[in-house]
Protein backbone atom coordinates (compact mmCIF):
# COMPACT_ATOMS: atom_id res chain seq x y z
CA UNK A 1 0.00 0.00 0.00
CA UNK A 2 2.98 2.49 0.97
CA UNK A 3 4.54 1.50 -2.55
CA UNK A 4 1.30 1.94 -4.48
CA UNK A 5 1.11 5.72 -2.73
CA UNK A 6 4.33 6.62 -3.35
CA UNK A 7 3.44 5.82 -7.44
CA UNK A 8 0.40 7.23 -7.54
CA UNK A 9 1.62 10.51 -6.35
CA UNK A 10 4.69 10.10 -8.81
CA UNK A 11 2.11 10.04 -11.50
CA UNK A 12 0.46 12.37 -10.32
CA UNK A 13 3.06 14.50 -10.33
CA UNK A 14 3.89 13.57 -13.40
CA UNK A 15 7.69 12.71 -12.78
CA UNK A 16 9.65 9.43 -12.17
CA UNK A 17 10.22 7.61 -8.16
CA UNK A 18 13.83 8.94 -8.63
CA UNK A 19 12.91 12.37 -8.99
CA UNK A 20 9.85 11.87 -6.56
CA UNK A 21 12.74 11.52 -3.83
CA UNK A 22 15.11 13.98 -5.13
CA UNK A 23 11.86 16.70 -4.71
CA UNK A 24 10.80 14.75 -1.25
CA UNK A 25 14.20 15.04 0.17
CA UNK A 26 15.14 18.62 -0.46
CA UNK A 27 11.91 19.58 1.00
CA UNK A 28 12.03 16.98 4.12
CA UNK A 29 15.92 18.78 4.45
CA UNK A 30 14.96 22.08 4.13
CA UNK A 31 11.41 21.81 6.59
CA UNK A 32 13.84 20.18 8.95
CA UNK A 33 15.53 23.33 8.60
CA UNK A 34 12.83 25.33 9.45
CA UNK A 35 10.95 23.25 11.96
CA UNK A 36 14.53 22.64 14.07
CA UNK A 37 15.82 26.40 13.79
CA UNK A 38 19.07 25.88 12.35
CA UNK A 39 21.31 26.49 10.01
CA UNK A 40 21.02 24.35 6.74
CA UNK A 41 24.78 24.47 7.50
CA UNK A 42 24.16 22.18 10.54
CA UNK A 43 24.43 18.53 10.41
CA UNK A 44 20.96 17.62 12.19
CA UNK A 45 18.77 18.34 9.13
CA UNK A 46 20.48 16.58 7.24
CA UNK A 47 20.66 13.67 9.87
CA UNK A 48 17.04 13.80 10.53
CA UNK A 49 16.91 13.46 6.66
CA UNK A 50 18.65 10.46 6.23
CA UNK A 51 16.89 8.80 9.27
CA UNK A 52 13.55 9.23 7.40
CA UNK A 53 15.48 7.93 4.25
CA UNK A 54 16.73 5.00 5.88
CA UNK A 55 13.28 3.94 7.60
CA UNK A 56 11.57 4.77 3.84
CA UNK A 57 14.23 2.57 2.27
CA UNK A 58 13.50 -0.31 5.16
CA UNK A 59 9.82 -0.26 4.27
CA UNK A 60 10.61 -0.63 0.61
CA UNK A 61 13.04 -2.86 1.12
CA UNK A 62 10.90 -5.44 2.16
CA UNK A 63 7.68 -5.82 0.42
CA UNK A 64 5.37 -7.59 -0.90
CA UNK A 65 4.50 -6.88 -4.91
CA UNK A 66 1.87 -9.21 -6.46
CA UNK A 67 2.24 -11.92 -4.16
CA UNK A 68 5.41 -12.23 -3.80
CA UNK A 69 8.43 -10.93 -1.26
CA UNK A 70 11.08 -9.17 -3.26
CA UNK A 71 14.80 -7.86 -1.25
CA UNK A 72 15.50 -4.76 -3.75
CA UNK A 73 19.22 -3.55 -1.91
CA UNK A 74 20.18 -2.10 -5.39
CA UNK A 75 17.04 0.02 -6.02
CA UNK A 76 17.16 1.20 -2.48
CA UNK A 77 20.75 2.20 -2.32
CA UNK A 78 20.18 4.23 -5.80
CA UNK A 79 16.75 5.87 -3.80
CA UNK A 80 19.27 7.01 -0.55
CA UNK A 81 21.03 8.00 -3.05
CA UNK A 82 18.86 10.31 -5.13
CA UNK A 83 17.96 11.65 -1.67
CA UNK A 84 20.46 12.58 -0.20
CA UNK A 85 22.83 14.07 -3.09
CA UNK A 86 21.71 17.49 -3.05
CA UNK A 87 20.75 17.97 0.77
CA UNK A 88 24.26 16.71 1.23
CA UNK A 89 25.56 19.58 -1.68
CA UNK A 90 23.39 22.05 0.41
CA UNK A 91 24.81 21.47 3.69
CA UNK A 92 28.64 21.58 2.02
CA UNK A 93 28.32 24.55 0.29
CA UNK A 94 26.55 26.17 3.36
CA UNK A 95 29.54 25.29 5.38
CA UNK A 96 32.28 26.11 2.67
CA UNK A 97 30.33 29.74 2.58
CA UNK A 98 30.05 30.07 6.17
CA UNK A 99 33.80 29.38 6.96
CA UNK A 100 34.81 31.31 4.37
CA UNK A 101 32.29 34.50 5.62
CA UNK A 102 34.00 33.83 9.05
CA UNK A 103 37.75 33.88 7.49
CA UNK A 104 36.69 37.14 5.78
CA UNK A 105 35.86 39.23 8.93
CA UNK A 106 38.12 42.13 9.09
CA UNK A 107 41.12 41.26 12.33
CA UNK A 108 43.12 43.80 13.83
CA UNK A 109 46.37 43.55 11.79
CA UNK A 110 49.84 42.07 13.65
CA UNK A 111 51.98 44.58 14.78
CA UNK A 112 49.70 47.54 14.94
CA UNK A 113 50.09 49.62 17.81
CA UNK A 114 46.92 49.82 20.38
Amino acid sequence: MYNALKTDLAEFLGITKDALHIHIGLAIFFGLVVVLRRSPSSILPWLGLLAFELVNELMDIFHWHQGTFSFEIGDSLKDVINTMIWPTVALLTFRFVERRRRASVVTPAEGSSK
